[in-house]
């Protein structure tokens, strides 16, 4: 048959028959013409090529299996494949959990409304870095790639502040990077010694909206502060952040950050937060 006539009865485009044809993994016999005729052995031959590409086994490994009849080749490259496809399920897995750790975060953001502070028992210690520059000399390429994709933005804004006094000025803000103790150790991250740590244990929390995130006015602090000390209780860390989301407004990006600082440390573990 025509290579067109292969290719409507197999669905395979006849480009990439033809490709296969010239890595030899089909044999057709060429007529005088220089036309291709295909038999039942190239379609036979072509449907296990496309089942072994379907399976991700790369071109080259379906090549060697079939050069060279090799029944360990064969296995290895399946073998091999097998460990790709559980470490790609493996990720998916880590992903899925993340994404229902931003939709708890989130929902959990605005439950009392923005302008509220919230209350709560934190998962883990975290560790937040702001000196960026130290941070790639600190972490090697491979952790640093973890550390980003695991991680959200924070705000650091000192317990001084927290415990002074609310009143009507502008502080410096600090922008940096974080994650919690229990991912870096599943990455095999070793903690810096630059890293500011937000000690596990209960939190305040409150939502602030900036357009500027090199300063803050104290009073937008007040909700938490006021909070803190209604509770009789000092803020024990400074803040760290987290980014529910960036929007627009009057052409100018707005940066909705829930930050949170600790009161009182403790050592509990909040597991369906993993």
């Amino acid at each position: 048959m025509k290579i067109n006539e292969l290719s409507q009865l197999t669905g395979i485009n006849a480009e990439t028959i033809r490709s296969w044809r010239v890595k030899g993994l089909l044999h057709p016999t060429r007529l005088e013409n220089g036309y291709y005729d295909y038999g039942s052995e190239d379609y036979v031959s072509l449907l296990y090529v496309r089942k072994m590409r379907s399976i991700s086994l790369s071109a080259s490994d379906i090549e060697c299996i079939i050069n060279t009849g090799s029944t360990e080749q064969q296995l290895s490259a399946l073998d091999r494949e097998t460990r790709n496809i559980e470490g790609e399920i493996a990720d998916l897995q880590e992903q899925l959990r993340f994404l229902e750790f931003e939709r708890r975060h989130i929902k959990e953001s605005f439950s009392t409304g923005e302008s509220n502070v919230l209350k709560f028992q934190s998962i883990d210690d975290k560790f937040d870095f702001y000196d960026l520059l130290q941070n790639r000399k600190a972490l090697s390429m491979k952790a640093r790639t973890s550390l980003y994709r695991m991680s959200t933005p924070t705000l650091f804004i000192s317990k001084e502040v927290l415990n002074g006094d609310c009143t009507d000025r502008i502080i410096s803000l600090e922008v940096g990077v974080g994650t919690y103790r229990y991912i870096l150790n599943q990455n095999q991250i070793p903690i810096p010694s630059h890293a500011r740590k937000v000690p596990n244990g209960i939190c305040l929390s409150e939502v602030v909206m900036l357009k500027d995130l090199k300063k803050i006015n104290v009073l937008q602090l007040k909700p938490m502060m006021d909070y803190a000390k209604k509770l009789h209780k000092p803020f024990v860390s400074g803040t760290t952040g987290y980014l529910i989301r960036i929007h627009m407004d009057a052409e100018v990006p707005v940066y909705c950050f829930r930050i949170r600082a600790c009161i009182e440390e403790n050592d509990t573990v909040d597991q369906g937060a993993r």
